[in-house]
């Protein structure tokens, strides 16, 4: 096991250098001047070249990107040429909001996902099988842009039922800064007002991304019982006169999972993706939000940044889903 995790964690340091050089190579590759942008065109010559090199841009490329990976190590990201911010800071405000929608999508993602994959299963051929994979082609093939201004037109516009954007209502304000996650805060206060008010912005972004991730999981949930209801256990157990209730609980599930394990955490890594689209949607002030004004901006160090932090939270995923692998089946080894 330690091995193995020490491997692992090389592995990953590896990937996140390999992710900051190309993003950074990318970035730089791009035909526009951060500067430039940030001054507008009637900038004189002199100032566009000032700023140049106070942001050090006049610098060869290669001599950039060591300064960025020194301050990196320093845990200095430097600063932001869209924010006029530490981008470190700027992470440090938006990922909160980033982390709070992938977790409330990836939970609605499980409480559905899961259940409707395994009555899908039990009740094969049946009108509730069909329903569940009619409903999960749906999810798979909408884009998620569609699907989020469809919610919006219809539960904002025509009914008025749920907020249009944000995190919460303006009036209100966010609660006192704990862990910047507005939920969270807001139960650990007993602040039952902004409590509320952040559910129910929570709502719509939520549901735009759990669509997508929930049509997924029931789909490889519902294949795996199925593969799992003719294995000679599963026979085994029915022919003691257990209950199929029983038998699908205490059986078939447990060994069901192993796939949609992996499966879910591939679908938090696409949760991340998609985040970029659905904060853009709903002007939730995440980094996906960040990420696309310090793009429109040429901002590389803050896209670098962004997509480095993206990077570690997805390795970091892969890592404990193959942990989760062994806590599921012991007899899973690691080598």
């Amino acid at each position: 096991m330690r091995t193995f995790l020490l491997r692992r964690l090389v592995t990953m340091v590896l990937v996140w250098v390999g992710v900051s050089l190309l993003t950074f190579l990318i970035a730089n590759v791009v035909p526009s001047d951060p500067v430039v942008l940030r001054l507008g065109p009637k900038a004189s010559a002199e100032a566009v070249a000032f700023w140049r090199h106070q942001w050090g841009l006049d610098l060869p490329l290669h001599t950039q990107y060591l300064r960025y990976v020194g301050g990196l190590l320093r845990g200095d990201l430097g600063d932001s040429i869209w924010s006029g911010r530490p981008v470190a800071q700027d992470l440090a405000d938006y990922l909160p909001a980033t982390i709070e929608l992938a977790l409330a999508a990836i939970a609605v993602t499980v409480v559905v996902g899961i259940p409707l994959g395994a009555l899908a299963a039990a009740r094969r051929g049946g009108w509730l099988d069909r329903l569940v994979q009619a409903l999960a082609a749906f999810g798979l093939a909408v884009p998620l842009f569609w699907l989020g201004l469809v919610f919006q037109l219809l539960f904002y516009r025509q009914w008025s039922l749920l907020p249009l954007d944000g995190r919460i209502d303006f009036l209100l304000g966010p609660p006192a800064r704990r862990t910047g996650l507005y939920v969270l805060d807001s139960l650990l206060q007993g602040d039952w007002p902004r409590l509320g008010s952040s559910l129910v912005h929570l709502i719509l972004p939520t549901a735009t991304l759990a669509i997508f991730s929930s049509a997924g999981l029931a789909r490889m949930v519902r294949a795996s019982t199925l593969e799992e209801l003719g294995a000679e256990y599963v026979r085994t157990a029915r022919a003691k006169g257990l209950a199929e209730n029983a038998v699908l609980r205490r059986h078939v599930l447990r060994n069901a999972l192993l796939p949609a394990v992996t499966l879910l955490g591939l679908t938090f890594n696409s949760l991340m993706a998609g985040v970029f689209v659905v904060e853009t949607i709903f002007n939730w002030p995440g980094i996906g939000w960040y990420a696309t004004h310090a793009i429109l901006a040429a901002d590389y160090g803050a896209v670098v940044s962004t997509t480095l932090v993206v990077a570690v939270i997805a390795t970091t995923v892969n890592l404990l889903v193959d942990i989760a692998y062994r806590l599921l089946d012991p007899r899973i080894q690691f080598s």
